[in-house]
C-alpha cells in the first residue's frame, strides 16, 4: 500500500481544551470533523449508497457523463481531491485523465486514515500509470504545505463538503484555494442546490437510521480525543431544514439532564431538549455562488449540473490568471 503522508499541524489534535467552548457556550456544538473518524467514514459510505441522499448518486451522474470535458477543459495532469473519501465517484475523472496523460498522479486528501486506505483500496488496481499519493490532513489549516507542481492540477472539492461550512469559512477556504493556485491549475467544486424542503429533509433522515449511527459516533469520537462521558443512549438524532439560511442543520437533541465532565474537570448540565450542533449542510443558489467565487478571487470556466438541477459542478479558474 501506499505510504500515507501526514502534513497536519499537530496542534489541530493535540490541544485538547479547545473543545471546551464549544461546549460552554450558549449555543451548544461540535467540531464537524470529528464526524469523520474510521467508523463515521465507513457510515458516510453507507449513507451515500441510501435511497434519500440523492446528492452522492447524482453528483456521479453528472461526473460521468461530463468526466471527458472537464478533463480537457482543464487540461489536467495531476488530480488532488480534497476530502476524497472512498475516491469512489472520482474514478471517471481518473479515466478519463489517464486517456490524456502518458502517466497520472492522484492526491487523495482526507483527514482520515480509513478513508485514505478505502481511497487506495478502491484505485490501486486501475492502471500501472496511476501514481496515487495519500496524504492525511485538514484542507481547512494545510492547504499551505502542499507541495508546488509543474504540471497542470486539477483540485476537486465534490460531494458539497462546501456547504459544511457558514459564510465566512467557506470563502476564506476557496480564498485559499484561489491563492495557492498557478495558472494552468483548475479547481472542480461540487455544490448540493436550493429545492424542495421535503426532499433534503429526507436525505439526512433516511428510513435505515444510518444518519443517526452516523451523528451519534461523533460523541464516541470525541469521548476518546478529550476523555468526555457522553452516553450516545442519551441523545436523538435531530435533522432539520433551515428554510431561511437554506441549509439542514444537524444535532443531537438530549433526552434527559446530564452532566458533562470537560478536560479542565469542568462539569456543564445538559437539559432536556438541549441540542448540540454537529454539522450543517448548505444549499445554495447562482446568486450566492457567484458572490462567493467573486469574493474569493475565482471566475467561471464551465459549469455542470443534471436534468433535475439538483446538483451542480462548477469548473473554476484563479482570477489573477483568468
Amino acid at each position: 500500500m501506499s505510504k500515507i503522508v501526514s502534513i497536519s499541524s499537530d496542534k489541530i489534535f493535540i490541544k485538547k481544551e479547545n473543545i471546551i467552548p464549544f461546549l460552554k457556550n450558549k449555543n451548544k456544538s461540535l467540531p464537524t470533523k470529528y464526524l469523520y473518524d474510521e467508523i463515521g467514514s465507513k457510515l458516510f459510505e453507507e449513507i451515500c449508497a441510501t435511497k434519500e441522499y440523492y446528492l452522492t448518486r447524482t453528483e456521479k451522474e453528472i461526473l460521468d457523463k461530463n468526466a471527458s470535458d472537464i478533463i480537457k477543459t482543464s487540461k489536467a495532469q495531476e488530480l488532488f481531491e480534497l476530502g476524497s473519501g472512498s475516491s469512489k465517484k472520482t474514478k471517471p475523472l481518473i479515466f478519463e485523465a489517464l486517456n490524456e496523460n502518458d502517466l497520472l498522479t492522484y492526491f487523495s486528501f482526507d483527514i482520515s486514515t480509513k478513508a485514505l486506505k478505502m481511497s487506495y483500496n478502491e484505485l490501486k488496481k486501475i492502471s500501472k500509470k496511476l501514481n496515487i499519493k495519500l496524504l492525511k490532513g485538514d484542507f481547512n489549516n494545510d492547504l499551505n504545505k502542499l507541495s508546488y507542481s509543474k504540471k497542470n492540477r486539477l483540485f476537486l472539492f465534490l460531494g458539497s463538503t462546501i456547504g459544511n461550512f457558514n459564510n465566512n469559512l467557506a470563502e476564506k477556504f476557496l480564498k485559499n484555494i484561489s491563492s495557492i493556485m498557478k495558472e494552468n491549475d483548475s479547481f472542480l467544486l461540487g455544490v448540493d442546490k436550493i429545492k424542495d424542503k421535503k426532499i433534503i429533509h429526507s436525505a439526512y433522515n433516511d428510513k435505515e437510521g444510518i444518519t443517526m449511527k452516523f451523528n451519534k459516533n461523533i460523541l464516541n469520537v470525541v469521548n476518546k480525543e478529550y476523555s468526555l462521558n457522553f452516553n450516545e443512549d442519551n441523545f436523538l438524532h435531530n435533522a432539520q431544514y433551515n428554510s431561511k439560511k437554506s441549509q439542514i442543520e444537524m444535532y443531537l437533541e438530549s433526552t434527559t439532564n446530564q452532566s458533562i465532565t470537560l478536560p479542565n474537570n469542568e462539569n456543564v448540565k445538559i437539559t432536556v431538549g438541549e441540542k448540540i450542533l454537529t454539522e450543517i449542510s448548505r444549499k445554495f443558489s447562482d446568486n450566492t455562488l457567484n458572490i462567493l467565487f467573486n469574493k474569493a478571487s475565482l471566475s467561471l470556466v464551465k459549469s455542470y449540473t443534471d436534468n433535475k438541477k439538483y446538483f451542480s459542478l462548477y469548473l473554476l479558474k484563479s482570477k489573477k490568471y483568468f
